[in-house]
Parts: C-alpha cells; structure tokens; sequence
C-alpha cells in the first residue's frame, strides 16, 4: 500500500469485505476495501487489498463462485498480521488523535464481525477499539422504510434489501452498472445507494411505488417519514 496522505474533515468509513464464505468463525476476509468521506460524501480516499487467511481459515467453493476469486488470487495475499499494520496506518492518517470514525456499509455488522476476525487472528485485539460503535447500514435503512411503507398499508418499496438482487437497492434506486461483488465495486455503490435514500430523505413527502417500472433516477411514490 502506498503511505495515505492526511485528508481534512475525514468524517465516515465506508468499508466492503469479501470472503470465503458467511460464518467470522471458520471463514476468511480475501478482499478489503475502503473509502473515506467527508460530511458531504465526497471520497477522500481508497484503499483495496487482497488477503491472504491464515491456513486454519477454510473456504467455500460457492464463496469463490460468488465473488469471482480463485485460490491462486488468494495465495498472493497480504497476510493478516501486515493488513493489520497497513490497516492501522491508514485509520491513524485519516482519523488522527484516536478519532473513531462512523463506519458505512451495505450489511455493515457482517463486515465489521469478519474484520474483528482478522484482528483475533493477527493478534491484534487492540485495533477493535479504533472500530468504535456508530454505524450506518444501507441496508438497515432500505428495510426501515419498507417498515414505515407497512405500516402505513402501502407497497413495499424493496422488493430485496440487496444491492445487487432484483428488486434491490441497486435497482431500485437506478444507480447505474458497477462490478458487484467486488470490494471496490461495492463501496462506490453503496455510496451512490446512501447518497440517494439521504437526498430523498430530505423531502417531506418520499415517493416510490413498488408497483411501477423505474425508469427513472428518481423514485416516484414513498411513504411518507416524519
């Protein structure tokens, strides 16, 4: 990794992780990614890397089919215990003075359960305490308003709170093609995903209707949030 350079007003961490399959207990991360923001979203910087687990680590084919990565990708690596010197860094350089930044993510508690599974394993349990605990998910988000669209009797506007299935964010909220799947890929969706539900948001009256073809880069009926 090259040395980051300090950035000003660094407020958020936006993070996506790719691994060898959905349990932190017995799988491995094999892709890390980051980008950090400032209170406007802008990125201020990118970080993506290719692990390698340590051997205890074990791996699910239909992991690998799912994220595209072969075992000879995964050999080349960089090893736990040098991410974690590399991850260290980058967090210092950005968040000086022991700031914690607040982490961003499409299903944001997986990703920080398999990251704490790195620091377990490298040894160093003292970087879970630059982790911190305010988050934003997306999709948290993405299901809250289908929450409020229940309650009030109307159309769910997520048919999935993916954001790369049918009926997903993704979709939903038309933020283009990206390579899903990927650490990168996924981290500039994500941001394209939480600067869109934040713009709609902001208006008193959110409209999607999940019964309608989108078309459009804005959704046209929303429940309404107070």
């Amino acid at each position: 990794m090259d040395t980051p350079i300090a950035t000003e007003n660094a407020r958020y961490l936006l993070i996506d992780l790719e691994m060898t399959g959905l349990n932190p207990f017995i799988h491995g991360v094999i892709e890390f990614g980051a980008m950090v923001m400032n209170d406007s979203l802008e990125s201020l910087d990118e970080w993506r890397v290719v692990l390698c687990p340590p051997e205890e680590v074990q791996i699910d084919p239909s992991a690998l089919e799912y994220n595209g990565f072969t075992l000879d990708q995964i050999s080349t690596g960089m090893a736990y215990e040098e991410f974690c010197n590399h991850f260290e860094l980058f967090l210092t350089t950005h968040f000086p003075n022991d700031q914690k930044p607040i982490f961003v993510g499409q299903y944001i508690a997986a990703d920080i359960s398999f990251l704490m599974s790195i620091f377990y394993r490298a040894n160093r349990n003292d970087l879970v305490m630059r982790l911190w605990n305010d988050i934003i998910d997306t999709k948290s988000i993405a299901n809250q308003v289908n929450m409020i669209a229940r309650y009030k009797k109307m159309n769910i506007p997520f048919k999935s709170t993916s954001l790369s299935k049918p009926g997903g964010l993704g979709e939903v909220l038309n933020i283009g093609t990206y390579k899903a799947h990927t650490a990168i890929g996924d981290i500039k969706a994500t941001r394209i995903v939480l600067k869109k539900l934040l713009s709609l948001g902001a208006e008193e009256r959110l409209t999607m209707d999940a019964s309608d073809d989108v078309n459009d880069t804005t959704p046209n009926v929303w429940p309404t949030v107070a």
